[in-house]
């Protein structure tokens, strides 16, 4: 049964009311607990992360946060609006508050002319507001056919990142991996917002490649129960020697966790694929058994959905 909410108030909770809102949102989303309990403890901004929430006085009915981002399309960096944090209290599920809060905030987004994107493991949910999935391309390989050396590299693993090495990251991120549709534009508390998350991930890693002091590329991934999911290979497309010294350092890795698969989330486009073929490399289906969330995108308003069809979206960049 829905109702009507026009009686109940959407505010930008602030103070105790956002401590509160946090609170909330922990009990709706248990996984994402370590991240609002560390921006509480820190006070820090999440990068562009503002919420929207729907009061019935005091009282949290419901939200739904807005997070607006730049990602490369078509070879220029294209606003979208990132929809995150969609959440009913339980006592008002079932009412029609979830369809309320989307409506209310996609009218605030519309006259800017943005398409809206997300990840959902509930996609029925925005079909209904505009959304349409578009499906993502995972594919695998097998370590054991990663026949790769180090090639006189240096392999370093990291399981948290400090800002020491951000702006490394960023610069190889930046001026060597190529812009790539759905890369998104990372500025600076950008950077602080990966850095934290990937942090809070204790499944995550990165391996850097580097020849003395010097970064010359990386790879990020996620240690899943039967597989590595890697969805970052950040590097010069040129510096083949460097890319197939990281798919070696993945290899050991594997080798060393007992996983057979290396499942790779990367853009249709990316310099990894042919090099793969020039290998010989089989690249196959991704095996079943590590459920994906849904990427769905809302076309600008007025605008059709052409540009944003086959886009794949980063597995690091989650939101």
């Amino acid at each position: 049964m829905c109702r009507d909410w026009s009686d109940c108030e959407f505010r930008v909770p602030s103070g105790d009311s956002i401590e509160r809102l946090y609170e909330f949102l922990s009990e709706c989303f248990p996984p994402d607990r370590p991240v609002f309990a560390e921006i509480a403890r820190t006070g820090k901004r999440f990068y562009t992360w503002t919420p929207h929430t729907l009061y019935s006085g005091d009282e949290i009915v419901g939200n739904v946060s807005l997070m607006p981002m730049r990602i490369w399309l078509d070879g220029c960096v294209t606003k979208v609006m990132g929809v995150a944090s969609v959440a009913t209290a339980p006592q008002y599920r079932r009412q029609g508050v979830a369809s309320h809060v989307l409506h209310c905030a996609l009218r605030s987004v519309d006259p800017q002319d943005v398409p809206c994107v997300l990840l959902t493991g509930l996609p029925d949910v925005y079909q209904g507001v505009g959304f349409q999935v578009v499906p993502q391309e995972y594919r695998a390989v097998r370590a054991s056919q990663l026949h790769f050396t180090s090639g006189g590299f240096d392999g370093t693993l990291f399981e948290s990142l400090d800002d020491a090495r951000l702006p490394e990251l960023a610069r190889v991120y930046d001026q060597e991996y190529p812009n790539y549709d759905g890369k998104v534009h990372r500025d600076s508390d950008y950077w602080q917002l990966y850095a934290m998350l990937f942090n809070l991930a204790p499944q995550s890693r990165i391996l850097l490649c580097m020849q003395g002091p010097e970064v010359l590329g990386y790879v990020r991934f996620d240690q899943d129960k039967d597989r590595l999911t890697v969805c970052e290979l950040c590097v010069e497309p040129s510096a083949a020697d460097v890319c197939e010294a990281l798919l070696g350092f993945l290899r050991e890795f594997a080798a060393h966790a007992n996983v057979e698969w290396l499942s790779l989330a990367f853009p249709p486009g990316h310099f990894a694929w042919a090099l793969l073929r020039r290998h010989g490399v089989a690249v196959e289906p991704e095996p079943a058994g590590v459920a994906r969330e849904a990427f769905m995108v809302r076309p600008a308003s007025g605008k059709s959905r052409p540009s944003l069809r086959g886009l794949q979206w980063s597995l690091a960049d989650k939101f």
